[in-house]
């Protein structure tokens, strides 16, 4: 199903689901050592979980949550000559296709298809959902219009006393509407305390349980806490332990209000209290439960828990506030440290960290015009990077064929050819293009970027083998997970563009010892052109996803007289987004900074 934000949202829900089933064994193991505010502060931070798959670690394009095949293909050379200069005294092309693009068309499977269907499932699901949320506005909308603001004198110094015996200051609209059966309090900006028009059952002792637990509401902001839960409803539609977390969460937020009025009554106004929420339980007959309020009366389970806490109230000892505060500590650092593994952009988004003292930012958007991508630039002489786009030049994507330089050079050190002897026999399998369908040398394989050729080197070589050599070179994310013949092309092996630069400076350098007639081999088989000003070597790449090129890299050096260029390009596009277009975009900017002549 490849690495679509769908799929990876999947993996995500199943990893969430399985941290809530820890935090509910956690709370439910521990109920009589923690504070009935912890368990409700449990499931308030227990929200990060819900959003750590939306948590960009890194800023990711928004493009990239709807590209649902990224990173996949054969990666080969392009289409166009450079055309050469009237002072060249000396023009030849060693790979003299070496812009054509030779690529391995990859048909997008049933798989992809039924992540597209799911895809799309979820988007109704949501829009279902959230059309619900606004019929519950629309309800909570009519009962503002029917508010009558004017209460007596006494019911306003009552609300008055209360906001001061739990020390709230802020403006609360208290009014009565014939369309509540229950007190209800709304309102994000505004709040108001809702009354029903026939609330004569209730004494003033009972009238100041309601308005207490209704300050207590806005005092928290449990308005916005309702907000957050109703956004995560339309997210997670489909997710039955997410829903069972966020109404037992409903639950322990009244439970948490209901003791912050408990600890304000004496012990005859506590169990009266209890009576009050039976009433009003009794009496309430909404359909649904309005998702933007918070209503004192609930549903029968939700009232049961209440009215047993309430009975069984007692003020939390300093043991138990201790026990609470160690254990709600536990639950925060476990709930943090698995946030990057929830997160669906730190699955898609494999990053390189780079720092480099000297970096110069670079705008060449021009030349990439309807393409995402980033261009790498490195002057060994003033040991400078000239980037543009940091954050794709430091995101890994599938290497594809630029990885063939490493593949010779490995192949080449071991024995498995050599530069006299390279040739390998065509097996007789029917490739797309006729130059892959015979037998080939390194320097044909090279120009020609035939992919089974250097199937064949990696075979012979072996997994520990390479394994070993990407942990000595560090060649991005050394990740061989995958089938051992389309690693460097599936999205399991990954590699930054300043990677790519990184790694081509150790190879040019031979920093690593190879055998110095081994480096000279695979600089002659990736030579691209010489003119009596430089000469210029390389490797595209691209990727070919149900016949359009979806993803290209060039990347490679330039030598002049007294300087040596080090350059890498990587594009995405819907189309048109292979090797040979970033050899172009490449071509451009090293024209545009002088380092070749047109």
């Amino acid at each position: 199903m490849g690495n679509s934000f769908f799929t990876l949202f999947f993996i995500s829900n199943i990893i969430v689901s399985v941290i809530f089933c820890i935090i509910f064994i956690i709370k439910k193991g521990l109920n009589k050592q923690i504070t009935v505010n912890t368990q409700y502060h449990i499931s308030l931070i227990s929200l990060l979980v819900l959003f750590a798959p939306f948590i960009p670690l890194q800023f990711l394009e928004i493009n990239s949550f709807f590209r649902l095949f990224i990173n996949f293909g054969v990666h080969h050379s392009s289409q166009t000559d450079i055309n050469s200069d009237a002072t060249m005294t000396e023009t030849f092309l060693q790979n003299g296709n070496w812009q054509q693009n030779f690529s391995n068309s990859i048909e997008q499977s049933p798989l992809n298809m039924l992540d597209s269907v799911f895809f799309f499932i979820w988007i109704i699901g949501m829009l279902v959902i959230l059309l619900a949320i606004f019929s519950s506005n629309l309800r909570i909308h009519k009962i503002k219009k029917s508010l009558k603001v004017k209460v007596n004198r006494d019911l306003t110094n009552l609300l008055t006393a209360c906001e001061k015996d739990i020390d709230f200051h802020k403006k609360v609209i208290l009014a009565y509407s014939p369309l509540v059966k229950s007190p209800i309090t709304f309102g994000f900006f505004k709040r108001y305390i809702v009354l029903p028009i026939n609330f004569s059952m209730l004494t003033d002792d009972d009238m100041k349980s309601v308005l207490l637990h209704e300050l207590v509401h806005c005092k928290r902001n449990d308005i916005l806490i309702n907000y957050v839960m109703g956004l995560s409803r339309i997210v997670y539609w489909f997710n039955p332990i997410v829903w069972y977390f966020l109404k037992e969460m409903q639950t322990e937020m009244e439970i948490t209000c209901d003791y912050a009025v408990l600890k304000k009554l004496d012990e005859d106004s506590q169990l009266k209290y209890g009576e009050v929420i039976l009433k009003f339980a009794s009496q309430s007959k909404q359909v649904s439960p309005l998702v933007a309020a918070s209503e004192i009366s609930s549903s029968y389970k939700q009232v049961k828990r209440r009215i047993v806490t309430i009975v069984n109230f007692q003020v939390e000892s300093k043991r138990q506030k201790v026990k609470s505060g160690l254990i709600f500590t536990a639950v925060l650092v476990f709930i943090l440290g698995s946030i990057p593994s929830i997160s669906v952009l730190a699955f898609n988004k494999d990053t390189h960290s780079f720092t480099h003292q000297n970096i110069v930012n670079k705008d060449y958007s021009p030349y990439f015009e309807n393409l995402t991508g980033s261009a790498v630039l490195y002057d060994t002489k003033m040991d400078q990077y000239t980037i543009y786009n940091k954050d794709e030049s430091t995101t890994r994507f599938a290497p594809n064929s630029t990885y063939k330089i490493f593949s010779a050079l490995f192949a080449l050190e071991n024995g498995i050819i050599s530069k006299e002897n390279s040739e390998l026999a065509w097996d007789g399998t029917l490739h797309k293009y006729d130059k892959w369908n015979q037998n080939q040398n390194l320097f044909t394989a090279m120009k020609n970027s035939t992919t089974w050729y250097f199937q064949h080197l990696d075979k012979q070589l072996g997994k520990k083998k390479l394994l070993t050599y990407f942990e000595q070179l560090n060649y991005g994310n050394k990740d061989m997970s995958n089938n051992m013949t389309d690693y460097w092309m599936d999205g399991s092996l990954k590699i930054s563009p300043v990677e790519q630069i990184g790694m081509l400076r150790t190879f040019y350098h031979n920093d690593l010892s190879f055998d110095p007639s081994t480096i000279q081999t695979v600089k002659d088989a990736i030579l691209l052109e010489k003119t009596n000003e430089h000469r210029l070597s390389g490797k595209t790449g691209t990727a070919e996803v149900n016949g359009k090129n979806i993803d290209g890299w060039f990347i490679g050096y330039v030598e002049t007289a007294n300087n040596t260029f080090f350059f890498a390009v990587h594009i995405q596009g819907e189309k048109d987004a292979g090797g040979s277009t970033a050899s172009e975009i490449a071509l451009s900017i090293l024209k545009k900074e002088g380092i070749i002549k047109s």
